[in-house]
């Protein structure tokens, strides 16, 4: 494993490969708000052997570089986040690629795959949020939109209110809750900074306001490759009624094979949670 800092247009994402070169396309993994690439430590000797194994940190989390500041939320959109996904696979000369993305990452990883067709060969959409069809429809869970209504005054306590304030609000997310503390100390380091918290604030009011940004890949056709959506039953941030109108929509999105995937008992986190199956469930999309 080798880790590398990559420059983008001024800012620098982190990442890292995994496994070998071999005959199948490379897997690109895309963690979620708030996360980082820690996400996918269990998944990672799970999944097939022969494929490149690509997994980046977002800009504003994990090692990566906080967003600059003449950007603001601006450079922390789904939008933003797919651009420089993009840019990152150019560098790394990625010609064709899986994408595995975990909830905003499913969203960024939608962008990328209807923007970039020829390059995303399989999508799998693992607890996605921020992705719906309705337009009268909150993004974001009710909590999670608490903490950025207070967007304001986070900006102006120190850091380690607004990383508590997350810690409570992502923590359902874990079916199991011991497990979830630890993962979210690992998670919210980053956020305990000054530059930290700054990021932070800024991926609040962007996810906010992406709607924009992931309408259209819910539109019919948008999505050109088999496509395998990955949903926990116990999800508190992906409620039944809604996921239920995302497969509709996904299902009128892409013209290819799409596979539903429920896993019982398992919340939103499901690469720690359910790392052998996500792992069995890649293998299967790339015999697609």
């Amino acid at each position: 494993m080798r880790g590398e800092f990559v420059d983008l247009d001024g800012v620098r994402l982190y990442c890292y490969a995994f496994g070998h070169r071999g005959a199948g396309h490379p897997i690109v993994l895309v963690h979620g708000s708030f996360t980082s690439s820690h996400l996918w430590q269990h998944v990672l000797p799970r999944l097939p052997k022969g494929h490149r194994v690509l997994v980046l940190d977002l800009l504003g989390h994990g090692r990566s570089d906080p967003p600059r500041a003449s950007d603001g939320a601006a450079g922390m959109t789904v939008a933003a986040h797919a651009t420089r996904l993009e840019q990152l696979l150019d560098v790394l000369g990625v010609q064709e690629a899986m994408l595995v993305g975990h909830g905003m990452g499913a969203a960024v990883a939608a962008r990328v795959a209807h923007e970039q067709p020829s390059r995303i060969a399989h999508l799998m959409l693992v607890n996605p949020t921020v992705l719906d069809a309705r337009a009268d429809e909150a993004l974001l869970s009710r909590t999670v939109r608490r903490v950025a209504a207070l967007v304001p005054l986070w900006r102006r306590l120190a850091p380690a209110w607004l990383a508590s304030a997350l810690h409570y609000a992502l923590l359902p997310g874990f079916a199991h809750r011991d497990m979830g503390a630890r993962a979210l100390d690992v998670y919210l380091k980053p956020f305990r900074l000054r530059e930290g918290r700054d990021a932070a604030c800024a991926q609040l009011t962007a996810l906010d306001c992406s709607r924009g940004d992931t309408e259209e890949v819910l539109r019919p056709g948008a999505i050109q490759c088999p496509t395998a959506v990955v949903l926990g039953t116990a999800d508190p941030f992906l409620d039944r009624a809604r996921a239920a109108r995302l497969e509709a929509s996904l299902r009128t999105a892409t013209n290819h094979p799409l596979s539903i995937h429920r896993l019982p008992g398992v919340a939103h986190m499901a690469p720690e949670e359910a790392p052998d199956r996500l792992g069995t469930l890649v293998g299967d999309l790339l015999t697609q």
